[in-house]
């Protein structure tokens, strides 16, 4: 109703501080940062909104989807979804889809944010979703009619990096993560 935050004025967290600043040293270590740029933006990864610390990757590579996008919508009928190698993964992805599987293999893809949100809204297919080593998956809050959901990630006492939320619903259909 108008009182809505606008996604890039959300307050972050500090797994997405730590996210950043580990992208920082990377930029460093690859030479696109000198000592002196890498101390301040370091120092300002102490960042309240997500805006403030997107600011501090703009201008280095991989920041093209910060500025052109926070979320991925998918939508197909009667055809398959498929994602992987190494992409830029918003914070959040939307799946639409209608009779066809959706395979989103994030093992060797670059994250904006330590945690992603997977909505899907599907109608007979299967959802098969690929971790990197280190990250965890909440299936808490997706529901299917007429399938399973099959986690083989073990469980972690602490959130992984990267963090991903299913969430949503399935009719005819399974999930699995590994």
């Amino acid at each position: 109703m108008g009182d809505e935050v606008a996604p890039r004025d959300l307050r972050v967290s500090h797994a997405e501080r730590e996210h950043v600043s580990r992208l920082l040293a990377a930029h460093l270590e690859a030479g696109r940062l000198s000592p002196d740029e890498y101390e301040t933006r370091s120092a300002a990864a102490v960042a309240v909104t997500r805006a403030d610390l997107n600011q501090l990757l703009l201008d280095l590579p991989g920041a093209e989807a910060v500025r052109s996008r926070e979320i991925l919508e998918w939508t197909s009928n009667h055809g398959d979804l498929e994602r992987s190698g190494e992409w830029l993964v918003p914070s959040r992805i939307v799946v639409r889809s209608h009779f066809g599987d959706v395979k989103l293999d994030l093992r060797d893809a670059r994250f904006m944010t330590p945690v992603v949100t997977l909505d899907v809204d599907m109608w007979v297919g299967d959802v098969d979703l690929r971790l990197p080593p280190g990250g965890t998956v909440d299936v808490d809050e997706v529901r299917v009619h007429v399938g399973h959901v099959t986690n083989t990630i073990t469980p972690a006492v602490h959130r992984g990096d990267p963090h991903v939320v299913v969430r949503g619903r399935l009719y005819v259909g399974d999930v699995k993560t590994r």
